[in-house]
């Protein structure tokens, strides 16, 4: 059996070797081609690896700008030396895809609030100093072995045990207790406790011309009522609250409005009374405020009289001379203004 002549097309003439399949029996030349083809392949990737180490193991001229790719290479490249094998890639710490960067031209700036602090705006806070007059203040009463957090805790308890809220509201029983308007149950138990009334939470905004709460000072001058009798709590029951002006003011009084207007009736006989009663006392407020104005504009008027007086009573009068008098010797003249009224001057 003769050998075949080699494929000349695949490249540059070489020595066929003897090739033998698995089974002994010699390959085919379509398959030594590809044999061929492989291996030559195989030795240009090599010979590029080579030139492209040898590239970049060759120092650059001064001043020349290295790629990416020869840093990126170089990193890893076992002919660096040990210093620039530890230099960090960034492309392998990349953050993660959630975060991304500033959009440059934004009109606005996103902050997420849940990961922001509140700094008191720059003040000290009770957190920052427990010894300061101000944690004092607010622990006054805390025993000593009670951190703060647990005494607000229990202050918190306590107020919400006082104003009936939250876990300390009533729950809803048998006794019959039912609001007035609705015939709910579910009541309003500090209108309860305090003005006796029994109202829901609903109908409490439902009906703000007779539920809602007035203030001392609204009593005392829409309905012409007394401090003696805003003070009696038998007459007319109050609820206590902070002043919302200033914390350091006096407690705020407040009055349910139609407890307010029921003794207001009782107290002037109508309402149409009570506005009689209001118009005279506007008008008679008017009327002296008015007295006082005249009064003052009087004391003006005597006041710029006085000074015009004065001012003009500074001119010098005419004067006529007469003849002499020789009744009181040589020396003397009469003298007439024009009031009529003379008297002696030495010449």
């Amino acid at each position: 059996m003769s050998t075949p002549p080699p494929d000349l097309t695949a490249g540059p003439p070489v020595t066929p070797s003897r090739h033998f399949s698995k089974a002994g029996a010699p390959l085919t030349p379509e398959q030594i081609r590809k044999l061929e083809t492989e291996r030559l392949k195989a030795k240009a990737l090599r010979q590029q690896k080579d030139q492209d180490a040898s590239i970049a193991s060759a120092p650059l001229p001064r001043g020349t700008k290295r790629t990416f790719d020869s840093v990126a290479t170089s990193a890893i490249s076992p002919s660096k030396p040990e210093h620039a094998k530890n230099v960090r890639n960034a492309k392998d710490v990349r953050p993660i895809d959630s975060i991304q960067p500033a959009k440059k031209f934004q009109k606005f700036v996103e902050y997420d609030l849940s990961k922001m602090a509140d700094t008191k705006g720059g003040f000290i806070s009770v957190s920052d100093d427990p010894q300061s007059l101000l944690a004092a203040a607010e622990a006054a009463g805390k025993p000593s072995n009670m951190t703060l957090e647990d005494w607000d805790k229990q202050q918190l308890k306590k107020k919400l045990q006082k104003e009936k809220r939250g876990v300390f509201e009533p729950a809803i029983t048998q006794s019959g207790k039912k609001c007035f308007e609705c015939e709910s149950l579910e009541l309003d138990w500090n209108f309860l406790e305090v003005f006796g009334s029994r109202v829901c939470g609903k109908c409490k905004e439902k009906f703000p011309d007779k539920y809602s709460l007035l203030t001392k000072t609204e009593c005392r001058e829409d309905y012409l009522l007394t401090d003696p009798e805003l003070r009696d709590e038998e007459l007319l029951p109050h609820m206590d609250k902070p002043n919302p002006h200033k914390a350091n003011w006096a407690t705020m009084n407040l009055y349910l409005r139609y407890q307010v207007e029921e003794f207001a009736w009782k107290k002037w006989g109508s309402p149409e009374a009570l506005d009689a009663e209001y118009e005279r006392r506007t008008e008679e407020q008017k009327r002296r405020k008015e007295t006082k104005f005249q009064k003052r504009l009087l004391d003006l008027k005597k006041r710029t009289r006085v000074e015009t007086w004065k001012r003009n009573g500074k001119f010098e009068s005419s004067k006529v001379f007469g003849m002499r008098d020789g009744s009181r010797g040589d020396d003397h003249m009469k003298i007439f203004d024009v009031t009529a009224v003379w008297y002696a001057r030495e010449k």
